[in-house]
């Protein structure tokens, strides 16, 4: 009994070992790949450090810090991010708890539409703008050649390079390329609801609208929350199709907050001031997924 005892522990002990061989090489990877540059460009972001003399440091406290929040261009970002969060994860929500509401139902052809509304969301953003920046371009654009044929416009419309176009049209390439995201989650938690809850709704004369506010919604918030969560996140952090469409034009009205980073890190070439506004893009990050928990938290318990 003994023996059986001691050649079980000294398996698991075989086991344990081999384990941390084989995760030995991922977990070296990820501190190279993650770790280290976390904290080589936080140090970075303390100092004055420039591409063309990257290995002087010079030390210089928070002065990075506080010319992030005394930076007008910097402010200008800021704002750019905000509109396209609100935007975004506003219309993702509401887009995709109806869609998500239809692909519940039962109807022919539902297994079909299920796989096809995934197609968006598992397109590479690059590729969506590239996508989005052929259908709107100002001469072979089809977007401008529906609208002429329409009788909607009479001269094609430059929309990307359009103080007023801009915008709206990378909040709509985005929320077309990001609401499947939603949808999956919420249907997740349509899906949980009992159909007895609705059965008993429409016997007592709930109409469709009242059970969708007093049963759906409520039984919901939690894949709600948690879309909103992650669609923000994303969205504080969305670069690609910022870049692929506009590059942050005409002049700076779409430049997020991310690609003011990229455009001073790797265009102007100051590393340590690109390093410092990552950081507060993240404490930003951080402040808004807080203010979401604190908020769902408040509402669960009510």
């Amino acid at each position: 009994m003994k023996k059986d005892i001691q050649s079980f522990f000294d398996f698991e002990r075989s086991d344990a070992k081999l384990a941390a061989l084989l995760i030995t090489p991922t977990f070296l990877l990820v501190i190279g790949v993650v770790a280290y540059p976390l904290i080589y460009s936080f140090v970075m972001s303390f100092g004055d450090v420039e591409f063309a003399n990257i290995k002087d440091y010079n030390f210089v406290g928070i002065s990075q810090y506080v010319k992030t929040f005394t930076d007008p261009d910097f402010i200008q970002s800021l704002k750019v991010s905000s509109y396209f969060v609100f935007f975004t994860v506003l219309i993702k929500l509401v887009l995709g708890t109806l869609i998500a509401i239809m692909l519940k139902e039962k109807f022919v052809g539902r297994s079909l539409a299920r796989a096809l509304i995934i197609i968006p969301w598992a397109t590479p953003f690059v590729v969506v703008g590239l996508m989005w920046k052929w259908m709107l371009h100002s001469k072979v654009g089809v977007i401008n050649y529906f609208l002429q044929k329409l009788g909607i416009i009479q001269d094609n419309i430059p929309f990307l390079s359009s103080k007023i176009f801009a915008m709206p049209f990378v909040v709509t390439a985005d929320v077309w390329q990001g609401t499947p995201f939603f949808v999956i989650i919420i249907l997740a938690g349509l899906q949980t609801i009992p159909e007895d809850l609705y059965e008993a709704a429409h016997m007592d004369g709930a109409t469709e609208i009242k059970a969708f506010f007093f049963i759906t919604l409520p039984l919901i918030k939690f894949p709600l929350f948690i879309s909103a969560i992650l669609g923000t996140i994303f969205a504080i952090n969305s670069f690609d199709l910022f870049f692929v469409l506009t590059k942050g034009g005409p002049g700076n009205i779409t430049t997020n907050a991310t690609l003011f980073v990229w455009n001073n890190a790797f265009k102007f070439y100051h590393l340590s001031y690109a390093s410092a506004i990552s950081y507060v893009i993240l404490m930003f990050s951080m402040l808004v997924t807080i203010g979401y928990v604190i908020i769902m938290r408040k509402i669960q318990v009510e």
